[in-house]
């Protein structure tokens, strides 16, 4: 039996990492990281990146997330997705490349499930963010991204201890 492959996604600092590491470590499973984050860290110009590397960052996503999945017993705890790096490049240009479109269009149907992280926690400032305003602005666009693509989704709100408790038991049905 594959393990099912789990996705979180949300705005920056809507606690995506924080809920896959805790739930990684209480399934003594693999997570796998946001690449973006870093790869912006390292690479960006002016605060953007281009299309060419945000295509960049879904494929070593995509190939570092099938070498965690492969190691995965029951869950992979996923961080973020193409989807996530299509919303990126329409929110930077206006548009997004067909590679990574089609890429986005893929990532549909990899997950078994999809989480939204909610906004609703407090917001971590940092030089590498682009501001609470933007945190709710981009937080919409992806519920409508999502919603357009027909994707069912559970949203996590509240305390980390809430959202925890709504994963454990959303999977609890699942199995």
């Amino acid at each position: 039996m594959k393990a099912l492959n789990i996705v979180f996604m949300g705005a920056p600092s809507s606690g995506k990492t924080t809920i896959c590491k805790m739930l990684a470590e209480h399934f003594c499973e693999p997570w796998m990281h946001e690449v973006g984050k870093q790869y912006w860290i390292d690479n960006q110009v002016d605060r953007r990146l281009s299309q060419e590397q945000l295509m960049e960052i879904a494929q070593l996503h995509l190939k570092e997330e099938d070498i965690q999945l492969a190691m995965a017993k029951k869950y992979l705890f996923t961080d973020t997705n193409a989807i996530t790096t299509y919303m990126f490049a329409l929110d930077y240009y206006g548009k997004v490349d067909t590679p990574l479109s089609n890429m986005a269009k893929l990532a549909e149907n990899r997950y078994d499930l999809f989480f939204v992280c909610d906004i609703d926690i407090p917001y971590e400032d940092t030089w590498e963010r682009s501001g609470e305003v933007y945190r709710s602005r981009f937080q919409q666009m992806i519920l409508e991204d999502l919603d357009g693509r027909g994707i069912s989704y559970y949203i996590l709100s509240g305390t980390i201890e809430d959202r925890f408790s709504k994963v454990l038991s959303t999977l609890n049905t699942q199995n």
